[in-house]
């Protein structure tokens, strides 16, 4: 099946297309959004402004059922960060679109009215978004679905992104129908708001053929065999993210009241995944421990959060929302996270950002701490587009200058995920030198104890793992399967090979890691940015309880990170 690349004047209307090599198809995801982004000089534009353009791709798996590979890129240079910006997400979009033989699309200019994008077997077609504008991600998506009924997946923005609000994202639809995917970080939703694009809508389609299609399915047997009897793979299917809750909690690392604590109980976590998995065992109903957000996934690492009469309330209640918006606010119960992680998904706006961003209201005396109330306040202001939700919709660091507070958790203005680099130290070295800013899907190093390993053993461990991940997001590939991706690369590059139609090897897996690296690096240069960003001041400063360990990741000291690009 030879994959296609769609280029979309929104302006104009016009629609080109061209065939991808097997080659161009092998280098998708990660490698193409930053690719395309150099190639057309989005350095220079204005993050807001319609010349920059948005790049969506998908990876050479989309449309069939190899495991955990239907993620879905999108690049930018990003509004909130200034840099470049690749933000991806699981559902059902990229598989829509890998099922019509859509590798991605280029979206230039901006649309003269509000649009939604239909794409089905008679091409792309443009319609109108006054129904939807002001409207919640779940309803919004409910009313597609409806004009829709053959849509295989759907993304849309949320009321806070049509504003320009630098908190929204791009949700999008899950194996459920449910608008529950984002991809949230680095102001996503305000890109497609600046081109006046409401949602994509994906119609139709047939799994692809490949051209090796027996040898394709035996490798896409092969690998699911792989991922169900490997260790790591069996915990996230258990507990799923939220276990990481209870690990960085018992660490000392997990988030707590605006970064200033490391742990939020003693003992076990009643945010964590054990406490979530009795939770939803015991509530029975529509819950469910283990969900697959995309189709032939077997990890099954999502879950269905129910109410006490077990009703669906959110799915996935993740770790990054029960660390950054649960303890790091100080909310105390599962319910309440869920409440805050359904208001964020109707909002359309990343959980991370809005959790950091609550934190610093709280710490600066503006709302109390675990005040749920409060939580709701700020998302009816968020909704309504008033002057007080606006100043919110910026973000964090944003919104900690607006308001003269200093202690921000932010790298590069972008909100850290739920890892206190004073304790999660490999992944702190990651927020430091990623060009995504404080990102830990770029290279998350999460499971070390604390000065258990040098500064630049620490450097080499994150180099790693952001290698490992610029390919896994080359190739659509979820992050948890990275302990048999990084282990088993020939067998990983053999399928991807046979889905592009070409021969590859192991070597080509840290090949195309090391070009997304390069060229996002090159990018970030571009626009002038730093190759590498200091943490906050106060987490050098400030003693992190209950270690009492302040931040050793000096900046002259990580200085030298990106000399492993030309090892």
């Amino acid at each position: 099946m030879q994959r296609r690349w769609l280029t979309v004047d929104l302006q104009s209307r016009e629609v080109s297309e061209r065939p991808l090599s097997p080659r161009d198809a092998l280098h998708g995801g990660r490698w193409r959004t930053v690719r395309t982004l150099l190639d057309l000089n989005a350095a220079r534009v204005d993050p807001l402004g319609p010349k920059n353009p948005l790049v969506i791709a998908t990876g050479p798996f989309a449309g069939s059922s190899f495991s955990s590979a239907n993620r879905l890129s999108i690049g930018f240079r990003s509004p909130l960060t200034g840099g470049v910006k690749e933000s991806n997400s699981g559902g059902t979009l990229a598989y829509a679109l890998g099922r019509l033989g859509i590798a991605g699309l280029t979206l230039l200019g901006a649309a003269p009215d509000w649009v939604v994008l239909r794409l089905g077997e008679d091409g792309l077609a443009f319609e109108s978004a006054a129904p939807y504008l002001g409207r919640g991600v779940y309803e919004t998506a409910q009313m597609l679905s409806e004009r829709h009924p053959n849509a295989v997946g759907i993304g849309l923005i949320g009321p806070v992104a049509e504003y320009g609000g630098l908190l929204g994202g791009f949700a999008m639809t899950d194996s459920d129908f449910q608008p529950g995917r984002l991809s949230a970080r680095g102001g996503t939703g305000a890109v497609f708001a600046a081109k006046k694009v409401k949602a994509i809508v994906v119609e139709g389609g047939q799994a692809p053929e490949f051209s090796r299609g027996t040898e394709f399915k035996r490798a896409m047997r092969d690998y699911a065999r792989s991922l169900m009897s490997d260790d790591g793979v069996r915990r996230y299917t258990v507990v799923g993210t939220a276990g990481t809750a209870d690990f960085e909690n018992m660490l000392g690392g997990l988030p707590t009241k605006n970064f200033s604590r490391g742990r939020f109980a003693e003992g076990e976590n009643p945010l964590g995944g054990e406490v979530m998995r009795r939770t939803i065992l015991e509530r029975d109903g529509q819950g469910a421990t283990e969900h697959a957000c995309m189709p032939g996934c077997v990890i099954k690492c999502s879950n269905k959060f129910p109410d006490p009469a077990g009703r669906v309330v959110v799915s996935p209640l993740e770790y990054e929302t029960l660390g950054v918006a649960g303890s790091n606010i100080c909310l105390q119960t599962l319910d309440e996270v869920a409440e805050l992680n359904r208001l964020a998904n109707d909002l359309g706006i990343d959980t991370i950002e809005f959790g950091a961003t609550l934190g610093v209201a709280m710490d600066a005396g503006l709302g109390e701490w675990g005040n749920l109330e409060f939580v709701r306040r700020v998302a009816a202001e968020l909704h309504s587009g008033s002057e007080e939700g606006r100043r919110y919709a910026m973000g964090a660091a944003r919104f900690g200058r607006a308001i003269g507070h200093r202690r921000v958790p932010a790298v590069r203005d972008q909100a850290m995920s739920a890892y206190d680099p004073r304790v999660v130290e490999g992944t702190g070295v990651t927020f430091m030198t990623s060009a995504q800013g404080a990102d830990h899907t770029t290279g998350n190093v999460a499971r070390l104890n604390p000065r258990e390993k040098t500064l630049e053993e620490l450097m080499d461990l994150s180099f790693t793992a952001q290698v490992n991940m610029g390919l896994a997001d080359a190739l659509g590939l979820c992050a948890f399967g990275a302990s048999v991706n990084n282990v088993q690369k020939e067998k990983v590059m053999y399928a991807a090979g046979l889905a592009a139609g070409l021969e590859t090897s192991a070597a080509d897996f840290d090949r195309i890691g090391r070009e997304v690296l390069a060229m996002e690096l090159e990018f970030n240069r571009a626009v002038g940015q730093p190759d590498v960003a200091p943490l906050p001041r106060f987490m050098y400063e400030e003693p992190l309880p209950p270690r009492n360990l302040t931040a050793r990741l000096e900046l002259k000291k990580i200085a030298s990170f990106w000399t492993r690009l030309s090892v």
